[in-house]
């Protein structure tokens, strides 16, 4: 089997996260933080040495600025809810998760709205659709790293700086980029970086991190958190702040492995692989006829490697499942990401979105291609 949908989460998973995650339950799978004995301690280095991995990854500040979570769509959902207030304004771009805007479709009924700059080719183009958008309501712009299903990359720097200019808050939604494209927390200045754990950082499902550089946030979830219980308030300090309840220690210990591979690696080096893999199969691509692509080209450093197309004549979702028939794992539909779908027309049919990983070759793509061709022909 071929499995090229490592956007929706990688696989296979690194030996060191399998045998980290096993050696967390067999070894010392206590409640981290809640008691003082010696497995609880363990548990408690555990996430600290996680927390300390993801700091250096990042260029975070501090080891409290790395707030863990079940995955990206709570970590957003914390910044949207935590946030905003009644009669405040949100920008976001024509690219956004639905993780993004259904959490802001709900507060609708609270008063608070929000308004979509387009995507451009032209990162100068960008950066003037979102300046044209704020009002003096505005608060918040949230923008996707890189978009999940056409890899096009936005200027997040900029737009981060543009957002301080004018006294706005700035999230990224590094769901599809961590671990592969270089964010630098502290140099930029990000208010928010949200990520998902199960994808480009190769950790479990079940991991997602908040990094807050900005304290201006109140928690989703309150509760226990094993510091000040006798205080029924929710603490101050961070993390605690921001992590009621049991941490998924498991996941938190494979989580580390994954950043920690990264950080042997380098960002750099993962996506110059990665880029090649996805450079060949557009370049491929193009050239059958009955294949569409949706990007105009796909230039090094303004795409991730990420592709998406379609087959004449059969929907992505069929396509997809001939796909898999032939041995090979791809994704089809709208890939949670409608307003995608609309800015770029495949509303209607979705796209076939291919992700190749670290672990893919040449041969893989090779394959894909042959099966492409034969799906087309029929």
């Amino acid at each position: 089997m071929i499995y090229l949908d490592n956007g929706a989460t990688t696989f296979p998973k690194l030996n060191s996260v399998r045998k980290k995650v096993n050696e967390a339950l067999l070894k010392y799978s206590a409640n981290p933080g809640r008691s003082g004995h010696r497995l609880s301690l363990r548990a408690a280095e555990e996430v600290y040495n996680c927390r300390k991995s993801i700091k250096k990854l990042f260029n975070v500040e501090s080891e409290e600025e790395v707030i863990f979570t079940l995955n990206c769509t709570m970590a957003l959902n914390t910044v949207v809810f935590g946030l905003l207030e009644e009669g405040d304004n949100v920008i976001i771009s024509s690219m956004e998760h639905n993780s993004v805007t259904r959490p802001l479709e709900e507060l609708k009924e609270r008063g608070i709205t929000y308004s979509v700059f387009e995507y451009s080719d032209d990162p100068d183009e960008i950066v003037d659709n979102v300046r044209n958008l704020i009002i003096p309501q505005t608060r918040l712009v949230i923008c996707t790293h890189a978009s999940n299903v056409f890899g096009f990359r936005f200027p997040i720097e900029r737009l981060c700086a543009l957002c301080h200019r004018y006294g706005l808050l700035f999230c990224v939604d590094a769901a599809q980029s961590a671990g592969t494209l270089n964010i630098d927390v502290k140099n930029d200045k990000y208010d928010f970086v949200c990520c998902s754990g199960h994808k480009g950082l190769y950790g479990p499902m079940g991991t997602g991190i908040l990094i807050i550089n900005n304290r201006k946030l109140k928690p989703l979830l309150f509760g226990g958190t094993g510091t000040e219980s006798i205080n029924t308030k929710q603490p101050e300090a961070l993390p605690e702040r921001f992590e009621s309840g049991t941490q998924n220690l498991v996941g938190i210990a494979g989580l580390n492995a994954g950043v920690e591979f990264i950080n042997r690696t380098g960002a750099d080096n993962i996506y110059n692989k990665e880029f090649k893999l996805a450079k060949y199969l557009y370049d491929r691509l193009k050239k059958n006829k009955n294949v569409t692509l949706y990007n105009d080209s796909f230039e090094y450093g303004r795409v991730v490697p990420v592709l998406s197309f379609n087959i004449k004549d059969i929907y992505s979702d069929e396509a997809v499942s001939m796909l898999d028939k032939m041995g090979i794992c791809a994704r089809g539909g709208l890939h949670c990401s409608p307003l995608a779908h609309k800015h770029m027309g495949t509303i209607e049919s979705g796209t076939i979105r291919v992700v190749p990983g670290v672990f893919n070759t040449f041969d893989d793509m090779n394959k894909l291609l042959n099966a492409v061709a034969i799906i087309s022909r029929k």
